[in-house]
């Protein structure tokens, strides 16, 4: 069964926005400017800035039984480079366990936030503005890959095999350079994640009476996991009402998102189909990461096998 995607996010918000904090299994070249080794932890005291990433993603989404049924097996090499900081247009509202609550809300701003989003009291959140890095050529992979920036814009100029990258690949990223300058990063392919959720979606009951338990099978390697669950948007391209996102050590087999995050949680469904929104999927994220500092910012490359679904949380 044919089904209608999500329209694709002029700003890329979700998910790996706070991967700039996880670090895992991966290594930076020391021909890169000022070499980093990673710092194995998403809440380390070592939270930096993010200037670019790349992303190498193998995807299996299960579309919901009860709209159809079906799944999609695809791969996809993204990048993007900013003028700065990568824009953060959602604020922490709550942490319980591995997990955090972060929610956007239209706010007043005097001046007028003209060239950004107001996200708080007179606090204007700048839109992204992209940068080039020169041509982007990625080792490792089952196909080669060269992209050259359009624009600035970093996309594949085609189709890419579903099965992407070995499991136990080495995975090179380097940079020609341009406004962001020349480097290299490597890090290594990672092993399919299956968690136990059937029918396409994740039922979130209101009020939650325990915590929403999300279990996979360990791959037995130094892996992180990340949990995303994506509330809808008021508009097309605009940020998400809300996003939870937990983030452990792939060999604890099992993330827990605690029913006050739950209860916060904005209503969504699991759509495959909407109209003026973007409806967005969930996602579970086996993933390894490599980074380099450019300035005090980090570049990074992030290698990811997704499980993608939808979320069932209904309101009174």
């Amino acid at each position: 069964m044919r089904h209608a995607l999500p329209s694709p996010l002029p700003l890329p918000l979700p998910f790996y926005v706070s991967l700039l904090l996880a670090a895992c299994g991966g290594s930076s070249s020391s021909d890169g400017p000022d070499a980093l080794t990673p710092d194995g932890s998403p809440d380390s005291s070592v939270a930096r800035e993010r200037s670019g990433t790349v992303e190498i993603t193998e995807d299996r989404w299960i579309f919901p039984e009860d709209s159809g049924g079906g799944e999609s097996v695809t791969s996809q090499v993204a990048a993007r480079f900013y003028d700065g900081r990568e824009p953060s247009f959602h604020r922490e509202a709550m942490r319980a366990g591995d997990c955090v609550l972060r929610t956007f809300t239209i706010a007043s701003c005097t001046p007028a936030c003209t060239d950004g989003l107001c996200v708080d009291t007179n606090v204007c959140e700048p839109y992204p503005t992209y940068v080039s890095a020169g041509r982007l050529t990625i080792t490792g992979l089952r196909t080669p890959v060269q992209i050259d920036p359009m624009q600035s814009w970093y996309y594949p100029d085609g189709p890419l095999p579903a099965d992407l990258f070995a499991d136990d690949a080495s995975i090179t990223a380097s940079l020609a350079g341009a406004t962001i300058p020349a480097l290299s990063i490597t890090t290594s392919g990672v092993r399919p994640i299956t968690p136990d959720i059937t029918g396409g979606k994740l039922v979130a009951p209101y009020p939650a009476a325990a915590d929403v338990i999300v279990r996979w099978t360990p791959s037995g390697g130094d892996e992180r996991v990340r949990l995303t669950l994506n509330a809808n948007n008021r508009g097309h391209g605009a940020p998400y009402e809300a996003i939870i996102e937990c983030d452990v050590a792939d060999s604890a087999g099992q993330v827990a998102v605690a029913p006050a995050l739950l209860d916060a949680f904005p209503a969504t469904e699991a759509w495959t189909i909407c109209a003026g929104t973007d409806c967005p999927p969930s996602k579970l994220a086996r993933y390894r990461r490599g980074a380099t500092l450019v300035g005090e910012r980090e570049v990074d490359l992030v290698v990811a096998s997704t499980f993608t679904f939808g979320i069932e949380h209904r309101l009174p």
